[in-house]
């Protein structure tokens, strides 16, 4: 590992130690506490929290934002100590079942647990809550239509046949400083037709690593990307909303679904608000609120509107196929120590060193 990488991540280390929780006070004198660590973004999870505090206003609410790398690094160190969040939420579902398979959750079930499909809990301890399509995010205003490509095996040709158009000009996670960017590659290096290519093309069009989706959307809506590989699909809608230059596309060769999954620690200091919140995320009047007010895409099969299941269900059913991430042991794979360090190695080769990320959330 060079100087700059190794200080690079040791930085982003350090982050998760010193960013600030929000807090949601109650205004009642009996309060009670609940600790959330999360990598969802504060102002999309916001309506969520709000209404959960207005059916348990006895609830204080501590929030702190991290990013997926950061996330888990803050929860083994409090770990270490005993006394970590309450419960904590990711979208890098591997990250999340290694830590329950060490042993730091606690066993949530409900009437409202039974409801949630099987591929989406483990153990009765992790459960997904949305349902979210990864998707190609790119500049419309700057990206002619006859370069819009439609799948992989599109983008392959595309960025083989014009290198000096798409020179420096494209953009996707740095799998080493975003788990969630891990868990998407390794999804995608399953499919051996297009990830060997594709990540080939990438580093000869001299690709822009990040570490988080709001970077990426950032880069496409001011023009210094023309297209963002694997962005989270929640977010890209939000973002189109705001800049009319955004559009998404669902790869049709296969778009990955992924979940954002919730646990309950075995160190938990508040242990019944954690459950209360468990059930809330699950519920109906929960999962409604995320896909209207949050665009976090709901899980909930009987939630209708844009950023819902049945709405990507019906992708499906316009010849888009659906690789969706389910909560299972194979997600370990890829967190073997061997098998990652070596996806790893061949991930530098791609990024060059001036390509590192600047920012850790």
């Amino acid at each position: 590992m060079n100087y700059w990488r190794w200080i690079y991540l040791i930085g982003l280390a350090l982050f998760s130690t010193i960013a600030q929780a929000t807090l949601y006070p109650s205004t009642r004198a009996d309060s009670k506490t609940l600790i959330i660590h999360s990598a969802t973004d504060e102002q999309a999870i916001l309506p969520a929290l709000l209404d959960f505090q207005s059916l348990h206003p006895e609830v204080s609410i501590e929030y702190l934002d991290l990013g997926t790398l950061p996330l888990m690094q803050r929860f083994l160190s409090d770990a270490e100590q005993q006394q970590t969040a309450d419960v904590i939420i990711s979208s890098a579902m591997d990250l999340q079942i290694k830590l329950i398979n060490d042993g730091y959750a606690v066993t949530h079930e409900s009437e409202t647990t039974q409801l949630i499909p099987d591929w989406a809990k483990w153990r009765k301890q992790a459960y997904s809550f949305t349902y979210e399509p990864v998707v190609i995010v790119y500049n419309q205003r700057l990206l002619p239509a006859d370069k819009v490509p439609k799948n992989r095996f599109d983008l392959i040709n595309l960025l083989r046949d014009e290198q000096e158009f798409f020179l420096g000009r494209i953009g996707t996670y740095n799998i080493e400083t975003s788990g969630l960017g891990y868990l998407l590659a390794s999804q995608d290096a399953e499919q051996t037709s297009t990830w060997g290519r594709l990540t080939e093309n990438f580093s000869h069009i001299q690709f822009k690593g990040y570490d988080n989706t709001q970077d990426m959307l950032n880069a496409v809506q001011s023009g210094e990307l023309l297209l963002a590989y694997n962005v989270l699909g929640s977010y890209a809608l939000s973002a189109m909303k705001k800049h009319p230059d955004l559009a998404i596309l669902f790869p049709s060769d296969y778009t990955l679904v992924v979940s954002r999954v919730a646990f309950i620690s075995k160190y938990a200091n508040h242990p019944g608000p954690a459950h209360w919140f468990m059930d809330y995320l699950l519920s109906q009047r929960g999962q409604k609120l995320l896909a209207e007010q949050a665009s976090l895409y709901s899980l909930h099969p009987a939630i209708t509107g844009e950023a819902t299941y049945q709405s990507i269900q019906k992708l499906s059913r316009e010849q888009v196929p659906l690789k969706v991430i389910k909560l299972s042991p194979a997600l370990l794979t890829y967190q073997d120590q061997l098998k990652k360090r070596k996806f790893i190695e061949e991930w530098r080769k791609l990024l060059p060193n001036e390509n590192l990320p600047t920012t850790t959330r």
